[in-house]
């Protein structure tokens, strides 16, 4: 079970963009506007991008408001 976690994990952040987005969130929480100015891409890619992230347990999404904001997960096995 840890085995396929980590393959998920890592096959989640094995594309450019993402590895990107890992990137920016280890510093802070972001929204997916803040996101879509600093990496110049369009909304629904970089949701799609997130949405893969957060299931494979790399990043944590967290509400607040009409806003989301995402950050590197903190615990668990993917983390």
């Amino acid at each position: 079970m840890e085995r396929e976690r980590l393959l998920a994990g890592l096959k989640a952040a094995a594309e450019p963009t993402r590895l990107r987005l890992l990137a920016l969130c280890v510093r802070s929480e972001l929204t997916v506007g803040e996101l879509t100015q600093i990496l110049g891409q369009s909304q629904p890619r970089l949701s799609r991008h997130l949405r893969l992230l957060c299931e494979s347990g790399l990043l944590q999404r967290a509400q607040e408001g009409t806003h989301a904001f995402f950050r590197l997960a903190q615990g668990g096995k993917a983390a």
